[in-house]
C-alpha cells in the first residue's frame, strides 16, 4: 500500500535567512508592489474623475437646455399675449371714438332702447343678418355704405 502524501507532506521546511541582502531583497519587492498599487489608484483616479465630472457638466447643459426651451415657449406665449392685448386695445380705442359720436349715440339708442325722435316712428324688421343683432354690434355707417354698394355690385 502507498500512502497518500497530504499538503502537508509537500511543504518543505525551511527557514528564511535574516541578512541584509534577504531584508533588502523584500523591502525592494514590497516597494515595488506598493508603487504599483499606487500607479493603479492614480490611473483610476484620473480616469474616474474626467467621467464623473462630464457627466456633471453633460447634466447642467441638459438642464439648461430644457430651461431655455421652456423660457422661449414663455416668451412665444407672452407675444402672443400681446397681440391679443393690442388688438382688444385697438378694438376698444374704436370703441371709444364711436361712443364720442353723437350720431352713433342716437342710433345705439334707437336700436338697443327703441328711443325716438320727436314725431319719429320705429318698425322693428326681421333682419336677414340677424347674426349682428346677437352680438351687440352695431354697424356703422360705413358699414352700412358698404353694404348698399355690395348689393348693388350683385
Amino acid at each position: 500500500m502507498t500512502k497518500r502524501r497530504s499538503s502537508n507532506d509537500r511543504q518543505q521546511n525551511y527557514t528564511k535567512l535574516d541578512n541584509d541582502y534577504v531584508r533588502n531583497t523584500d523591502k525592494a519587492i514590497n516597494r515595488k508592489i506598493e508603487g504599483r498599487k499606487r500607479k493603479m489608484r492614480r490611473i483610476a483616479f484620473f480616469a474616474i474623475v474626467p467621467v464623473v465630472i462630464i457627466a456633471v457638466l453633460g447634466n447642467i447643459l441638459l438642464n439648461q437646455n430644457e430651461t431655455l426651451a421652456a423660457k422661449e415657449q414663455e416668451k412665444v406665449e407672452a407675444k402672443e399675449h400681446l397681440a391679443d392685448l393690442k388688438e382688444e386695445r385697438e378694438s376698444l380705442n374704436l370703441r371709444i371714438k364711436q361712443l364720442e359720436d353723437p350720431e352713433y349715440i342716437a342710433k345705439l339708442l334707437r336700436k338697443e332702447y327703441f328711443l325716438s325722435k320727436e314725431g319719429e316712428i320705429n318698425f322693428i324688421l326681421p333682419d336677414e343678418k340677424g347674426e349682428k343683432e346677437k352680438k351687440g354690434d352695431i354697424p356703422d355707417k360705413k358699414d352700412a355704405v358698404s353694404e348698399k354698394k355690395g348689393k348693388k355690385d350683385d
